[in-house]
């Protein structure tokens, strides 16, 4: 691995706002960093928060147990429901851009630990919310997201991968049943 700290600690130290780094070894590529190495970042002076994006919510547990001033954002919509229960403080969520009535609402039952209804409405979001942990997941939610603002062709164009048909066909699936429902709970807008 580079010498990822010293890039945040000058990353944070240069920037002159603060900053969240941002770990998601699945969907970018590389290998993911040591719980060791993200706590020391999290303690940098700029450093405002540390995006986690993994299925592994004990990553977020174990960082919570080491440090309980963090401020840790789960960055997988499949599991911030889980993550808020390990600790984490609010969610960057992909999904949140087509729904984000729905990720809200989740996020807010989340923050006052009723998790009933913050699992409701992930269990309605799952099938759309699986996109957002896939390599692909920029070219899939920004498909979803021209769908349902009725410009489907608009979220063909990528600078990325182009989708073939199949995965067309699976995102609107995916979509449809996820608006379908939300619509159930009043949260489709």
């Amino acid at each position: 691995m580079f010498a990822y700290y010293e890039l945040a600690e000058s990353a944070a130290r240069a920037a002159g706002v603060t900053i969240m780094p941002y770990n998601n070894p699945d969907a970018a590529g590389y290998h993911e960093i040591s719980t060791e190495l993200l706590l020391r970042i999290a303690e940098l002076p700029n450093v405002t928060a540390l995006k986690i994006s993994t299925i592994d919510v004990s990553i977020i547990e174990t960082m919570m147990l080491a440090n309980k001033e963090a401020k840790i954002l789960a960055g997988v919509d499949t599991v911030t429901v889980h993550a808020g229960l390990a600790g984490a403080c609010g969610g960057i969520t992909g999904v949140g851009c087509i729904f984000p009535k729905a990720s809200v609402t989740m996020q807010e039952y989340v923050s006052a630990g009723n998790w009933a209804e913050a699992n409701k409405i992930s269990q309605a979001m799952n099938s759309i919310s699986y996109l957002d942990a896939q390599p692909l997941l920029l070219e899939y939610l920004k498909f979803a997201f021209g769908i349902h603002h009725n410009d489907a062709e608009g979220g063909l164009r990528t600078l990325g991968k182009k989708l073939t048909q199949e995965q067309i066909d699976d995102v609107r699936a995916r979509y449809l049943l996820a608006k379908e429902r939300l619509e159930a709970l009043g949260l489709a807008e």
